[in-house]
């Protein structure tokens, strides 16, 4: 009979960081995104867009990241959003026209380095098409 190896789980807890990782960040994303509508807000502006292959490739294996900055009492700030898109072409169409666009950026009141931008928000309602 073989004695307890605790070193025999390291494989399943490194398993399970790689899976709770994505799912602590889609929280945070989700939860940020909640409470972001009750968030005051600032005029920004796209400064660049990028498309690029996701790393975690299923069901949107393309990514559009959309870099803005706002200025909230005399402070600049900036911020990632990213879009998620099936196709490198329907990843294109969503990038269109969105650098150098002014956008309307919801900031956390107390700490205004946090932000995202929301689609209700945005002139015609869209966020990437």
């Amino acid at each position: 009979m073989r004695g307890f190896d605790p070193w025999g789980f390291l494989p399943i807890l490194k398993d399970l960081v790689v899976l709770l990782l994505p799912a602590a960040a889609a929280i945070w994303a989700w939860f940020k995104t909640r409470h972001a509508h009750s968030w005051p807000f600032a005029q920004g502006s796209v400064l660049n867009t990028q498309v690029r292959r996701s790393t975690d490739s299923y069901p949107h294996p393309w990514v559009v990241d959309i870099a803005y900055t706002y200025v909230v009492n005399g402070e600049c700030y900036s911020g990632f959003y990213r879009i998620r898109a099936r196709s490198e072409s329907r990843a294109e169409e969503k990038v269109a026209g969105w650098k150098g666009r002014m956008v309307v950026v919801r900031y956390s009141p107390g700490n205004p380095e946090v932000s995202t931008l929301l689609k209700t928000d945005q002139p015609g309602g869209q966020l990437g098409n």
